[in-house]
């Protein structure tokens, strides 16, 4: 699978396929620096994309701030699907990035949220699916 070593390479082939409607990124080892590449990427292009998949890449809430700009930028982003973050509730700074992609994914309005809920019982997964989203029951 990718990791984020290879996050750089599938970046700069995002902009080359302004038609691609799916990125099913799921079961890959991006992490939190391949997420963020990814999420960056997506973001400045904001290409056709309308269903993004990160399942299973061992994010933390360090991949959320990321995540929020995908937001807060790319309206034709109408699917979001994610694990539960492998991170604790009482680090003030995952809940804050939490509270700031909860926040950018009301305001979108039209955003659907899809929580694999098979992972870990993290409290910040369970705080996500609490707050917002739909949680899976297999994944």
């Amino acid at each position: 699978g990718l990791t984020s070593e290879d996050s750089p390479t599938l970046a700069g082939a995002l902009s080359m396929m302004p038609n691609l409607q799916t990125l099913n990124l799921a079961g890959n080892r991006l992490g939190d620096e391949g997420v963020s590449t990814i999420a960056l990427a997506v973001s400045n292009s904001c290409t056709s994309i309308e269903k993004l998949c990160f399942w299973y890449n061992g994010m933390t809430f360090k991949s959320f701030p990321g995540l929020t700009k995908i937001v807060q930028t790319c309206s034709l982003i109408k699917e979001l699907r994610l694990d539960r973050p492998m991170a604790s509730a009482d680090d003030d700074e995952s809940i804050r990035a939490v509270l700031d992609f909860t926040e950018a994914v009301k305001l979108s309005g039209s955003l659907r949220l899809v929580i694999c809920r098979e992972r870990d019982e993290s409290e910040v997964g369970a705080l996500l699916i609490l707050l917002l989203g739909e949680a899976l029951p297999d994944c």
